[in-house]
């Protein structure tokens, strides 16, 4: 991506006047190609990582030689065998006194599983769709991201631009947590300006996502013959006494529920208890979902949980323990924002509605916006609901060419706002975790 122009703006600085940031809008779109993005999806997508059963690695090896194409560098940060995060940077590193504007996404997919019309990891484009497991969640989001990323740093290589690529997210999103890990102690507040999640949004500009925390109920009781179950005591009646707790906590909150998101949720995935008809069981576990809102934690559904089981009416030589096996936090981000309004201008000028929405489900964005202490959102190209997680996963070739131009205008826009009170550091939302 390579065609002789020559940087806008002052040299080692952003362009400091609309017309200049203008002129350099249309040089990078004149960069951005189609046929490049759905080439590189595809890549990606014949790189199978399903998550759990797979690795991540052949797809991370691609993600480096689209990077080296595109003129970015690579640093990988190995979170298991096989298993690495990859930082894609374009320009300078960033730093506190020139933070970058950071996309994110993951690299894992998950299990193709049945249903499919043909091979899941052999990329199909036919009648402007691309079909193969990733192409909405999110290989496609990824490609559209390193096309605009490219495109910008060619006509302004002084900007600072990352894309970081996690490992695990569609399953114990350990990837995330190394990285939040592995930069602890290295002054994470102020070193990003905006995080871009270029998870499937249908284009709608999500700005407040809930946070999700798995947790994990072991009950113990003890076994008995069927024929006197006095002599023991039913794991499966205390768990279900559990599940009755959950399910009414549940109401009382959905009954408050406002605002944007809403309320938090309680909901029990899996109960597996028992060894057969004709003995009382002594164990039971139930695998539970609690959706946060952006001010709670993970430890703090925990404690709801645990108190809620320690008000439950007891059954002699029954015991319960509650533990927090996963949290994804959440975020909310003032729609009146620099970032924001930087998403809404950019796809209204690729014809795009650019709804403001909420997001039910989880991602990995509130965990940057805790740690690194920036404003976030969610954009990209597909459906979640409708084409993420399904046989015959597609995502419309348009959709990529809409997001890969409109985070080209929002690469440009955010960093040449940065005069603007409402995107400096000390202006921006405070970081919900």
């Amino acid at each position: 991506m390579t065609d002789g122009s020559t940087p806008v703006g002052r040299a080692g600085t952003a362009p400091d006047a609309a017309g200049d940031a203008a002129i350099a809008v249309e040089r990078a779109l004149a960069l951005v190609e189609d046929a490049t993005i759905v080439a590189d999806a595809s890549s990606l997508i014949l790189a199978a990582s399903e998550n759990p059963g797979g690795t991540e690695l052949h797809t991370v090896r691609v993600l480096e030689s689209i990077a080296s194409r595109l003129g970015g560098r690579t640093e990988r940060t190995t979170v298991a065998p096989d298993r690495p995060n990859l930082s894609i940077r374009f320009g300078p590193d960033a730093t506190a006194q020139r933070p970058a504007v950071l996309m994110l996404g993951h690299s894992d997919v998950v299990p193709a599983g049945e249903g499919w019309t043909a091979n899941p990891f052999s990329p199909r484009v036919a009648d402007g769709w691309l079909t193969g497991r990733g192409a909405t969640d999110m290989k496609g989001g990824i490609a559209a991201a390193l096309q605009a990323m490219g495109a910008v740093h060619q006509v302004l290589p002084q900007l600072p631009l990352e894309l970081l690529v996690t490992v695990d997210e569609e399953d114990l999103a350990t990837g995330i947590q190394a990285h939040i890990a592995s930069t602890e102690g290295a002054a994470p507040l102020g070193r990003y300006l905006a995080c871009i999640v270029a998870e499937p949004t249908d284009l709608a500009v999500v700005i407040a996502c809930r946070g999700a925390a798995n947790l994990l109920v072991e009950v113990t009781g003890r076994a008995a013959h069927a024929g006197r179950p006095e002599d023991g005591a039913s794991a499966i009646t205390t768990a279900a006494r559990i599940a009755s707790w959950i399910a009414e906590d549940h109401d009382r909150m959905r009954a408050g529920a406002g605002g944007l998101l809403g309320s938090a949720t309680w909901s029990v995935g899996r109960i597996e208890g028992g060894h057969g008809t004709s003995i009382v069981p002594d164990r039971c576990t139930l695998l539970v979902d609690r959706r946060l809102m952006p001010d709670e934690t993970g430890e703090q559904a925990l404690a709801q949980l645990e108190a809620g089981i320690a008000g439950l009416p007891g059954i002699p030589g029954c015991t319960a323990h509650a533990r927090l096996q996963m949290e994804m936090p959440g975020f909310e981000t003032d729609p009146t924002h620099s970032l924001v309004q930087a998403a809404v201008t950019a796809l209204t000028a690729e014809g795009a509605e650019a709804p403001m929405e909420a997001w039910t489900a989880a991602c990995e964005g509130g965990f940057i916006a805790r740690h690194h202490g920036c404003p976030t959102i969610i954009l990209g190209p597909g459906d979640i609901t409708s084409q993420a997680h399904q046989p015959d996963e597609r995502v419309a070739i348009a959709d990529l060419a809409t997001a890969a131009r409109a985070y080209t205008r929002m690469l440009v826009d955010l960093h040449t706002t940065t005069s603007n009170p409402r995107a400096r550091p000390d202006a921006r939302p405070e970081a919900r975790s």
